[in-house]
């Protein structure tokens, strides 16, 4: 009860020093916990930083088809997030007769006689190659991982007039710094 007591006056003395009301300096303190807390867990809801090889990677392929419309979407994710291209990258390596002028590089295969094989296309037979440019992504913020989804829409046809009637897709990409993903490949889709 004393221990009481000297604290009732010990308050009351503060409040007429200070000028303010005891009730007042306990919501002044309460304010700053609830504040702080809420600080706290607001604080430990961000995400850490994610540590990822600079190196772009494929994470999913999917290839949809209706008559001679093929969708390919790809997931991907780059740990440098220096994927894609301005459409100003047209000198040096990105230049429109380089290699690396695209980014996404689809590889047309077809089931030949029981083998996966490789078709090279030919622009003089009307048959444009599968490689596309994906338009440069900044990241924001601290954290420059990139994690997104491209479609692709594989035109004018997606498929070859072949006597084959099964293809599939190896796909890779390549990010500003010329590194490559590791190839993933699509499902086998039959031709329309």
């Amino acid at each position: 009860m004393k221990a009481n007591k000297f604290r009732m006056r010990h308050i009351a003395q503060n409040a007429a020093y200070f000028g303010i009301m005891p009730q007042a300096t306990r919501m002044n303190w309460s304010k700053i916990l609830g504040l702080s807390t809420g600080l706290a867990m607001v604080m430990s809801a961000c995400e850490p930083p994610i540590s990822l090889p600079p190196e772009p990677r494929l994470l999913n392929l999917e290839l949809t088809t209706a008559g001679n419309l093929g969708l390919l979407t790809l997931d991907f994710e780059d740990g440098d997030g220096n994927f894609g291209l301005d459409q100003t990258d047209t000198t040096g390596v990105f230049c429109t007769s380089c290699p690396f002028h695209h980014n996404i590089f689809c590889e047309y295969e077809e089931l030949r006689d029981g083998q996966w094989t490789p078709i090279e296309l030919d622009p003089a037979l009307d048959q444009v190659p599968f490689y596309y440019r994906a338009p440069r992504i900044e990241p924001t913020g601290q954290n420059k991982t990139l994690r997104g989804t491209i479609t692709v829409e594989l035109a004018p046809r997606y498929y070859l007039l072949t006597a084959w009637d099964t293809l599939r897709f190896a796909v890779h990409i390549v990010d500003r710094d010329l590194q490559s993903s590791d190839t993933l490949r699509t499902s086998a889709v039959l031709k329309p």
